[in-house]
């Protein structure tokens, strides 16, 4: 093999390997969590699975969280 071919499997390895990490990164960076879930692993990963049931379960209280930053803010 040359040493032109070489290089370009280690380019291409090295493209394979990190853009789909990056492309994952950029699109989490994107994402607003409702606010419980930006501080709970496990409530995260809820809502990323399945949204609608994180709302049935948690959506009271992240409204009751975030009533309660307000209030805070204002005094």
């Amino acid at each position: 093999m040359s040493d032109e071919l070489k290089y370009l499997a280690v380019a291409l390895l090295v493209l394979f390997a990190f853009v789909p990490v990056t492309v994952q990164a950029l699109k989490k960076r994107k994402e607003q969590p409702p606010p419980l879930a930006s501080n709970d692993r496990k409530l995260y990963r809820l809502w990323r699975s399945d949204p609608d049931a994180y709302q049935r379960q948690y959506g009271a209280l992240d409204e009751e969280y975030v009533k309660a930053q307000k209030a805070k803010r204002n005094e």
